[in-house]
């Protein structure tokens, strides 16, 4: 079967003209709850510092949609985290600061810029992936330059992100300066120092120390992570999602058993636990 070019095109066209009518009304209906007499009481008491902890909630929530197969589910995930763009979008407009207008041209105008191989001087060249992401870094570089000039070199590390993601964003930046490990096995040593370290502290028990030793072994393992290729919040969400799978199946073999899964010994729940990982297998 052959791609028809035009088909494609006129189906884009219709989606993004019917997109671009449902978009207006979305924006209309969330500027209403932001109306200065007959808006919604709570939407009018917040701002931008108040909807922080929805903005993460809510991409937490689409992220883990993102691991399942429910499409249905992940589609209604990315609106509640599209509500919050256009919400703090709004907030801008009360401010006098821009509005959803600004955002979408920033990030449309980010888009063409970044991809010159589909948009700019490389069309149609057939570039690999190699030099595409050699293309990007270069572009996100010369980006973040400007910025820098303003700024520290790390300033934009210093943003508000899961501890372990922003660790691994530190790695990458010092990386570009060739302040980095050469190899994945240099830096599991440094872990495994780390660890040493943490095991001299716990004797003492001294709560400042273990907790800045402690934090010394997660940047560690955080840029173990990014040495071996893996994004390391992702990989720890995994280690999670594996513990509340195994422990699922000690509670259905408690059912099986007639057992309270609470009321085991600990060498119980161990046994326990070594059946539902065999199960696995």
């Amino acid at each position: 079967m052959t791609f028809d070019e035009k088909a494609w095109q006129q189906e884009v066209d219709a989606r993004a003209e019917a997109a671009g009518r449902l978009f207006t009304e979305f924006v209309k209906t969330v500027s209403t709850l932001r109306h200065p007499l007959r808006g919604c009481p709570w939407d009018l008491e917040q701002d931008h510092k108040s909807l922080r902890r929805f903005m993460l909630e809510e991409a937490y929530e689409a992220a883990e949609a993102m691991l399942g197969t429910d499409e249905a589910h992940l589609l209604e995930e990315l609106g509640d985290v599209l509500l919050q763009v256009v919400l703090n979008a709004q907030l801008a407009v009360d401010q006098n600061k821009g509005d959803i207008r600004d955002v979408v041209t920033a990030i449309n105008s980010k888009m063409l810029r970044r991809h010159p191989h589909v948009f700019g001087e490389l069309a149609g060249q057939g570039i690999n992936q190699a030099e595409i992401k050699s293309n990007w870094d270069k572009i996100k570089a010369k980006e973040k330059a400007v910025k820098l000039q303003k700024a520290g070199y790390f300033s934009d590390c210093a943003k508000v992100l899961p501890a372990l993601t922003q660790a691994y964003k530190i790695g990458k930046r010092a990386h570009t300066i060739r302040f980095d490990w050469d190899t994945a096995a240099e830096v599991l040593k440094q872990c495994q120092a780390e660890l040493k370290e943490l095991e001299h502290e716990m004797v003492g028990a001294d709560q400042d120390r273990l907790h800045d030793e402690l934090g010394d072994v997660f940047f560690s393992l955080a840029q173990l992570s990014r040495h071996l290729g893996v994004e390391p919040e992702v990989a720890a969400q995994q280690g999670n999602a594996k513990f509340l799978r195994r422990f699922a199946a000690m509670e259905d073999i408690c059912r099986v058993r007639n057992q309270d899964v609470s009321h085991l010994t600990r060498d119980e729940l161990e046994a326990l636990w070594k059946d539902a990982k065999s199960l696995e297998r």
